[in-house]
């Protein structure tokens, strides 16, 4: 009988320091649980601290992008409208020009001098061969031993490079020797990309009220 009793109390004691480490156990578990979700709950703050920091400075760039970039888009749109309306201009000035007077403006600039002692070729793009015929012959024969040999269709910038001005129609004349050690070019392009130059000021002020 007492080693029943014995046995029993045994039993008790081994169930009772059973249950204590058992409860240690889940105790150390729930506090390891705990600082996990602790540890997780702080490195999320942190990533998302992180995240609002990066996307508010690229906002702030962004920001800072499109403040600055506002005077210069407005100042490229007014200077593409003025060329736009000076354009305009000069292209209905063109239309209303008779030929010969756009012949005259073409070859303004031109010292047909420099053709002394030459034999030309010239190219025509724009105008009628025959019109540019009619008009050259009289500048050439009024210069010593020069002549132009031939004139030829051509079109613009095949002979040489240009720049598009925005002309409507683009009119031209090349000379050019037959050893090719002279070439001389009258364009409706170069004549107005000098006086666009040197006026562009007036011309939007007169245009414009003062849109430069």
């Amino acid at each position: 009988m007492q080693e029943l009793r014995s046995t029993e109390i045994l039993d008790k004691e081994i169930e009772a320091d059973a249950r204590r480490k058992a409860e240690a156990i889940l105790k150390k578990a729930d506090e390891e649980c705990v600082q996990i979700m602790e540890s997780v709950k702080t490195k999320l703050d942190f990533s998302k601290k992180e995240k609002e920091d990066f996307y508010s400075a690229k906002l702030a760039a962004v920001e800072k992008d499109i403040t600055a970039s506002i005077p210069l888009e407005k100042q490229r749109f007014k200077v593409s409208f003025v060329q736009q309306r000076l354009m305009q201009a000069v292209n209905k000035y063109l239309e209303e020009l008779p030929v010969q007077k756009r012949l005259e403006l073409v070859t303004k600039h031109f010292d047909f001098n420099s053709c002394s002692g030459k034999k030309l070729d010239a190219y025509v793009y724009g105008f009628e061969k025959s019109e540019v015929q009619a008009f050259l012959d009289k500048k050439i024969a009024a210069v010593k031993d020069a002549s132009i040999a031939s004139y030829n269709s051509t079109s613009f910038g095949k002979i040489v490079v240009e720049d598009e001005l925005g002309l409507e129609k683009n009119e031209g004349i090349i000379l050019e020797s037959k050893d090719k050690a002279f070439r001389a070019r009258m364009t409706m392009t170069e004549v107005f990309s000098r006086l666009l130059d040197k006026y562009r000021a007036e011309l939007a002020q007169a245009l414009l009220g003062g849109a430069e």
